[in-house]
């Protein structure tokens, strides 16, 4: 069927996450939504893309078989043995501080955006040097960190600061000196083009992102897809993918344009940004959206979209 989804591509925080850090500490994927992923998972590949890395993500979503970290810098393709699952609570992301059993979760596969060893070394201390300088001058931003899965590479950073009342001001009066800041940065890389540091800003949301290379979510799911390909492949799957993507934010326009079908996620009534998806499903509404999908064999149709 011309609309039946064969993957479902996502990403993770303010998608599958609610933007309120003060509601939602651990930024967990809600319960409800959680187990229809897990069983949607079951019958089709469920992909994340995030800005987020590998050691964040992988103890949130063990449903997933790829991890398309830090903006698509490092992508992950992951093992995942389907037996009994449902039946070990342990190994879901509600249990954030449960090991990792690598007989059900080992990686199978492992990409870099950027092989170079020198540039990529150059470019984390400047990322180190930078993400030392802003939260010894602004201590009321948060500052994360994001490293590669061997903890070797600092990869990204995020300036955070969606826990403060007064998002505006902040990005009205300190987004300017912060993105200075990691201009002079940029400027004492010896790296030149697609190897400088690159800066991901946002018209609404409380952060700016800062990674060691030219990277987008775009770029990510032309991996990730072709990876699925693969795996379908093996499988003897055959026939023209149909990928679903989820988002919530700019930074998922690049990967909405590639979709089938491109939804956008409303998680927090202050943001409505421009989003380049075919509809919009309300965030408290995304489980009831995608068990209906199931219902309808994964054939999309606006006749099972929530009524908003």
């Amino acid at each position: 069927m011309e609309n039946k989804i064969t993957a479902i591509l996502s990403d993770y925080d303010g998608t599958l996450s609610p933007m309120n850090l003060v509601k939602n500490k651990d930024a967990t994927i809600p319960m409800e939504l959680e187990d229809v992923l897990w069983e949607v998972s079951k019958r089709i590949p469920v992909c994340i893309i995030s800005s987020k890395d590998y050691h964040f993500l992988r103890p949130r979503t063990k449903f997933a078989k790829i991890l398309s970290c830090i903006l698509g810098i490092e992508t992950l393709t992951l093992t995942i043995r389907n037996e009994g699952l449902m039946k070990c609570e342990n190994i879901k992301s509600t249990s954030l501080n449960a090991g990792c059993n690598t007989s059900l979760c080992g990686i199978e596969d492992k990409h870099l955006m950027l092989y170079d060893s020198k540039t990529l070394q150059t470019n984390s201390d400047l990322l180190v040097g930078l993400a030392d300088s802003v939260s010894l001058k602004y201590k009321d931003i948060m500052v994360e960190r994001k490293f590669t899965s061997d903890k070797r590479i600092l990869a990204g950073i995020t300036f955070d600061y969606r826990h403060t009342e007064n998002w505006s001001s902040y990005k009205n009066n300190l987004e300017p000196f912060l993105k200075q800041m990691i201009q002079d940065s940029r400027s004492c890389s010896p790296s030149t083009g697609s190897e400088q540091l690159n800066l991901q800003t946002y018209a609404l949301h409380p952060f700016l992102d800062v990674y060691i290379t030219k990277c987008d979510k775009g770029m990510a799911f032309d991996y990730v897809t072709y990876k699925i390909s693969t795996l379908a492949g093996k499988r003897n799957r055959k026939g023209p993918q149909k990928v679903m993507y989820l988002g919530d934010s700019e930074n998922d326009n690049p990967a909405f344009i590639k979709a089938n079908i491109s939804v956008g996620i409303r998680s927090d009534e202050r943001l409505n940004p421009k989003l380049f998806c075919r509809t919009v499903v309300k965030f408290d509404q995304l489980s009831i959206f995608l068990k209906r999908l199931m219902d309808n064999d994964f054939v999309f149709s606006d006749g099972i979209l929530p009524t908003n």
